[in-house]
């Protein structure tokens, strides 16, 4: 099953996962906008600048903040340490929620560690 990132990124899950990581790293809205495309669709600086209609060296200055704000030295350890610190203690939650507490919605199971 191949999933398109572009539909992936309109998903309300999604949309509330990269909502969680972006209050509790303290994100701009365009950092929050940049980790996503970095996440879901694997893009390089040239390519975040074509998506934002930015320069290269501009979208290379909001990833360098962003690995700042998480302390990454590299866009593969920002992978990490976003799935380590924010995906892994939501999916935690939920396999270990009683059955009962997860009734509602999806977005407010995923929102929720």
């Amino acid at each position: 099953m191949v999933i398109d990132p572009t539909n992936l990124q309109k998903h309300p899950l999604i949309t509330s996962f990269f909502e969680v990581v972006k209050e509790r790293f303290r994100l701009t809205r365009r950092e929050s906008e940049v980790l996503q495309m970095l996440l879901l669709h694997g893009a390089s600086n040239k390519q975040l600048g074509e998506v934002f209609n930015l320069s290269e060296k501009t979208m290379k200055n909001h990833v360098s903040n962003i690995q700042r704000k998480f302390n990454a030295k590299s866009s593969r350890e920002l992978q990490s340490i976003v799935f380590r610190d924010t995906l892994i203690p939501v999916f935690m939650n939920v396999f270990h929620t009683p059955k009962k507490q997860m009734e509602g919605t999806h977005q407010d199971v995923a929102i929720s560690y």
